[in-house]
């Protein structure tokens, strides 16, 4: 049964999204669970994207579109983008039950939201969950995607309705859930298409100084690379995996980036005691089946 009380509103970023767009805001707009709002960022897009916006905003009195300047493409962007949909929807002054992130090029089962809402019901603690995107990621398997996630809205309330404007900003949010006594899920069924190649964009450049603002174990590090070379499966390519090393350790490459910035300590220290537990419960895994 359909819980029509429970209210989300969806978070949305575009730039020069033309070719997907429609589908992605179409798949969201035709959930069996409709969401309250659906803001979505565009961030300067040169494309037809602005006109497909328009149409879509005015057949949907639940839309808003927040148009920016276009600066060009840089993905450290996407964090300004987030929290310029979050600044917009509190200074609405409207209290949602959750908040559901995606992209441009995500398109999602009609019941997607559905299933996530019915799965937090059953665990107060559970603040973020998400679906799967078919890739099986060597040190996030059990962790939310980040497109994709549902986050619980007094949660996010509770951490100040942003992400921090950081390398790192993505899983930031889980590690604080986790730091803070909260749960954080991923669920291999309901299964989402992200319609670009993963890492197109990006090409993983963040992830290196992402690594070091969220203080990262070394080994963790270490391992998280090597399972990158040998599996495959990641989606990561070696000379992306291998880049990813080398800059998490050439901490002065990054001095003058306005995006790196070491995050608090306290999350620091958890995410480095977290991972070495981590690290040492695999290895005794390991041990007992030698």
């Amino acid at each position: 049964m359909i819980d029509k009380d429970v209210s989300y509103w969806v978070l949305v970023t575009v730039k020069n999204g033309e070719s997907t767009i429609a589908q992605s805001l179409e798949s969201i707009q035709e959930q069996t669970l409709r969401p309250s709002l659906l803001c979505v960022v565009n961030d300067g897009s040169t494309d037809s994207t602005p006109q497909i916006l328009s149409k879509f905003q005015s057949a949907h009195s639940n839309v808003k579109v927040i148009t920016l300047e276009d600066k060009g493409y840089d993905s450290r962007r996407i964090v300004h983008n987030w929290n310029t949909a979050c600044d917009h929807v509190r200074n609405l002054g409207n209290e949602y039950d959750f908040l559901l992130i995606s992209s441009d090029d995500v398109i999602f089962p009609k019941d997607y939201v559905q299933r996530l809402v019915e799965e937090m019901k059953k665990d107060p603690k559970l603040v973020l969950i998400s679906g799967s995107r078919g890739l099986t990621q060597s040190d996030y398997m059990s962790l939310p995607e980040g497109a994709g996630r549902l986050v619980r809205g007094s949660f996010f309330k509770a951490i100040g309705y942003q992400h921090p404007p950081y390398y790192g900003y993505e899983p930031w949010i889980l590690y604080k859930a986790l730091e803070s006594g909260h749960n954080v899920k991923k669920l291999s069924e309901p299964s989402y298409d992200h319609r670009r190649t993963f890492g197109i964009g990006h090409k993983f450049v963040e992830y290196g100084p992402a690594m070091r603002c969220l203080g990262y174990h070394p080994l963790f590090v270490v391992a998280r690379v090597a399972r990158n070379l040998i599996s495959r499966k990641t989606g990561i390519p070696a000379s992306a995996s291998v880049r990813m090393l080398f800059d998490y350790f050439r901490e002065s490459k990054w001095k003058n980036d306005p995006y790196f910035h070491y995050h608090e300590e306290s999350l620091r220290a958890f995410v480095r005691s977290s991972q070495k537990k981590r690290l040492l419960n695999r290895l005794r895994i390991r041990q007992q089946h030698e």
